[in-house]
């Protein structure tokens, strides 16, 4: 049970959030303007879980440009662990790029003005876009030059936070939600088989449970020349909780379950471990990865803890001779 990187070492105070209108998911209707300035608390976990031998889920958690992210990898031969690693370095390199940001801008500034942004209401949600489909494209690439890679794919949920919004893309079956007082809601659509029947009425609610396809999913990185993210900008205020996940822990933690398991823990850190154990005490068949985002008032200071352990070696890990 680790963080994935040295450089992450949590919890921490992460640099606060400038003021902006919000827009909430739930709603085509703009938020009231919420004028307060922010800290997050930010902590992620990844565990091998009981039965798998190795870890192919990855994180990022890359405070100086608020994005955090969760990958689920898939495939034989350590392929998964490659598709989700790079995954994260290739996002990790597209938002430290400061040309491909002012690219960004101006991109969106054109199509602005021509009234061609498309779904994308602000630069921010490009932004996400982009980095996602570049991603896509460097699995894709490392798939189709390695034989061992082959079919390699990958989830994705990233979270990339702009004052009082978050941006939120999606690909596959990991997952995003918000606790907001004691309420849970995800923010992200499941891209599986089960979700498919689930939207065409094709399953009854006691035949969910034993579904034999439920870990199918229907769109991933890595599979294709090119992926489609979904997005989606939610509004975030002091007192919220975001939480980003693999399918190791919602496939054996019921919603319920993960809503009182935050509601009751004391910080973001702890929240992770309970999750993890949690998902563990009901198999852990799979590999579990948390990531955990609190919001702050400006003034919140982080307790003292032990530092966690050292990541793995050789992350992301070396490509195939």
């Amino acid at each position: 049970m680790y963080p994935a990187r040295q450089q992450d070492l949590m919890p921490k105070k992460a640099a606060p959030t400038e003021p902006a209108a919000m827009l909430d998911s739930e709603s085509s209707v703009p938020a009231r303007p919420v004028r307060e300035v922010m800290t997050r608390e930010v902590f992620g976990l990844t565990d091998v879980g009981l039965v798998r031998d190795g870890n192919e889920d990855a994180l990022l958690l890359l405070d100086e440009h608020s994005l955090y992210v969760v990958a689920d990898g898939m495939g034989g031969h350590s392929a998964g662990e490659v598709a989700s690693a790079y995954t994260i370095e290739a996002l990790r390199d597209f938002y430290e790029n400061a040309e491909f940001t002012a690219r960004i801008k101006r991109y969106w500034r054109r199509l602005k003005r021509k009234g061609e942004t498309g779904p994308d209401r602000s630069s921010h949600s490009l932004r996400l876009r982009k980095a996602s489909e570049r991603a896509n494209l460097t699995v894709f690439t490392m798939a189709q030059t390695h034989e061992q890679l082959r079919d390699m794919g990958t989830t994705l949920v990233a979270a990339s936070f702009v004052g009082n919004r978050v941006y939120v893309a999606n690909v596959g079956d990991s997952r995003v939600y918000r606790l907001r007082g004691t309420k849970l809601t995800q923010l992200t659509e499941d891209h599986s088989l089960l979700n498919e029947y689930i939207r065409m009425n094709l399953l009854q609610p006691e035949e969910i449970e034993n579904f034999p396809y439920r870990n199918v999913i229907v769109r991933a990185l890595g599979l294709q020349e090119s992926v489609v993210a979904d997005i989606t900008v939610a509004s975030a205020r002091v007192g919220d909780l975001f939480l980003l996940a693999s399918d190791g822990l919602t496939d054996l933690v019921r919603d319920n379950d993960i809503r009182d398991i935050l509601v009751a823990a004391p910080s973001a850190e702890a929240a992770c471990y309970r999750l993890v154990e949690a998902a563990k005490l009901r198999g852990g068949h799979d590999n579990i990865t948390t990531v955990i985002i609190r919001m702050h008032e400006a003034n919140w200071q982080p307790k003292r803890s032990a530092p966690p352990p050292p990541p793995p070696p050789d992350f992301p890990p070396p490509l195939p001779l």
